[in-house]
């Protein structure tokens, strides 16, 4: 299969062409501002699906709007109006608007129209995303690149609220159409993309700076919001890849170390700890805090007892065989290494630890 990809090299062709690499036997034409229609022309009669992606919308003419949205937009449909190739486009909710953008994109809309059978026009609202130009495909590229770099931003009004869509759905929904399936949604004439997600500026920067403070230390933001676990992922794409480097303590003693990696506020911590052969850690046990130990390399031996009656327990887990062990709230419970060399465990907790309230209790296990 041969795919034409216009508009290649900007904010949604990036991401897009990055998609399509990955599907096998999949040829990609590319075409860009820089590249002349000769390109296509050569190129049209072994094509088997358009992505007319290319426009403008941060003009230094106004003319631009129709040379880049319209003009392209009439003279790849006068070149395929026989071929019934099938033509994915991408338009703006702005088409209905009475600006020089929206009326460029309405007349592309209409032109294909009134001479195309086999089309998708997507009427597409704020994209934002990964590659994403700053001061001109979105807000949210300025925001994260000058928070990221330690920039000033401009927010006039924090309760202006974006309709936005993430540049990952666009692929997902561009190329589900592709392969031939139902797009996610149609009204009239025109095509949308979902989810889409109505957030204001003021929640956005306010999200944006917890972000950057949370690169200074061992803290993850909670991002089980599926518009924050976008934009976190947004954001981090856009800092220096220096700053992507965040330092921990290590705690050294006789026995190995330990290390605190991860902390939420929402879902407690995660740590890692090495002991060396022989040594014994824990003996101590807890009212509320839950732990999880996993064991990725060695041999132990994990043994617990309850602190009220005669329950107890014990087994071996070691590096060829991985468990995750739940250790029951009252239960004492300790962990030895019984392997030849050094140990490695992985341990979460469901809280984090509290200098002030540490719920944790010395108690030996009972044999």
């Amino acid at each position: 299969m041969k795919v034409l990809v216009t508009g290649s090299s900007g904010f949604i062709g990036k991401n897009l062409i990055s998609h399509l690499q990955e599907i096998n036997n999949l040829e990609i034409v590319k075409f860009d501002k820089e590249d002349n229609f000769d390109k296509i022309v050569s190129n049209i009669d072994n094509i088997d699906f358009i992505f007319h992606l290319a426009g403008i919308n941060r003009p230094v003419n106004v003319e631009d709007f129709y040379s880049g949205n319209t003009d392209l937009t009439k003279k790849i449909v006068d070149l395929i109006k026989n071929k019934n190739i099938p033509i994915l486009v991408t338009s703006s909710i702005q088409a209905n608007k009475d600006n020089d953008y929206g009326k460029s994109k309405k007349l592309a809309e209409e032109y294909i129209k009134e001479n195309l059978n086999n089309y998708y026009i997507y009427r597409l609202h704020n994209v934002f995303g990964k590659w994403g130009k700053p001061n001109y495909n979105s807000v949210i590229s300025t925001f994260c690149y000058n928070i990221s770099h330690n920039l000033d931003i401009n927010v006039n009004d924090e309760s202006t609220v974006l309709d936005l869509i993430y540049i990952d759905d666009v692929c997902y929904e561009f190329i589900n159409v592709l392969n031939g399936n139902k797009p996610s949604e149609k009204i009239e004439d025109y095509y949308y993309i979902n989810p889409r997600y109505n957030v204001s500026l003021g929640f956005i920067v306010n999200k944006l700076y917890e972000f950057k403070d949370s690169m200074n230390s061992i803290y993850v933001p909670n991002t089980g919001n599926d518009f924050v676990k976008k934009l976190y992922s947004t954001y981090i794409s856009y800092l220096p890849l220096e700053s992507t480097v965040t330092s921990a303590s290590k705690n050294v003693d006789e026995r190995g170390s330990f290390t605190e990696l991860v902390r939420t506020k929402e879902c407690g911590q995660f740590s890692i700890s090495f002991s060396k052969p022989g040594v014994v850690r824990g003996n101590h046990y807890h009212h509320t805090k839950l732990e999880r130990f996993i064991v990725v390399k060695g041999k132990a031996k994990i043994s617990f007892s309850s602190v009220i009656n005669d329950d107890k327990y014990s087994f071996v887990v070691d590096e060829t065989d991985i468990k995750i062990v739940t250790i029951p709230v009252g239960y004492t419970h300790n962990i030895e290494n019984i392997g030849e060399g050094e140990m490695i465990l992985i341990l979460w907790c469901n809280e984090l630890f509290d200098k002030e309230k540490p719920d944790t209790y010395y108690r030996k296990v009972e044999k």
